[in-house]
């Protein structure tokens, strides 16, 4: 009968080392191949799919504040009544308002009352504050098409459709639809729980 041997192996501190740190650096770069996916993914999504944008002046209190940090819905959006769009109208900052009327609509201010009707029916607009004055807008206008009639919430300061240097809005300069506000953590969560027609 031939007696089977086993060897052990011993390695020197240096072995031992060399092995340790070449684990290590092996770790290190699984974490970085995973959060550059991770980036790649994350830029891909607010490019492709969502984009992030900031409140900056008074227009939508009391709904929204200067600072307020939202995600928008950018692709396949079909605008509706009430929304809130951001809008690129190559100023230095983009507007936020929101949508009162859509291609074909008819949009009157009666003054003194303030009271916005569209196609001849009152709104109901529980989210406004201030007095809608009619400004630069005379009588009755029709939306035209492929535009969006908006208006800010705190009317007795926006500058919004009813201004002839704001007008109507090409749809094409609609940027998206705000959907969520993420900052600050107080006001954590989605635009419209309390805030629809």
């Amino acid at each position: 009968m031939s007696a089977r041997h086993s060897k052990i192996g011993f390695f020197s501190k240096k072995d031992r080392s060399e092995r340790s740190s070449a684990g290590w650096v092996s770790r290190l770069y699984d974490y970085i191949d995973t959060l550059v996916v991770a980036m790649v993914l994350l830029v891909l999504v607010f490019t492709l799919v969502v984009r992030a944008a900031e409140v900056k002046g008074d227009s939508m209190k009391p709904n929204l504040y200067t600072g307020d940090r939202l995600i928008l819905s950018v692709h396949f959006y079909e605008p509706k009544y009430g929304d809130i769009v951001v809008i690129n109208r190559y100023t230095s900052e983009p507007l936020i308002k929101r949508v009162i009327g859509l291609p074909g609509d008819r949009i009157k201010i009666e003054e003194g009352t303030g009271k916005v009707y569209r196609n001849g029916n009152p709104l109901s607009e529980p989210y406004l504050s201030g007095e809608t004055l009619p400004v630069d807008l005379v009588g009755e206008v029709t939306v035209p098409k492929d535009s969006l009639f908006v208006m800010g919430d705190n009317r007795a300061i926006s500058k919004d459709s009813r201004h002839q240097e704001i007008g109507m809005i090409p749809q094409s300069d609609v940027i998206g639809k705000a959907v969520f506000r993420f900052w600050p953590p107080r006001s954590f969560g989605p635009l419209y729980k309390n805030l629809y027609e």
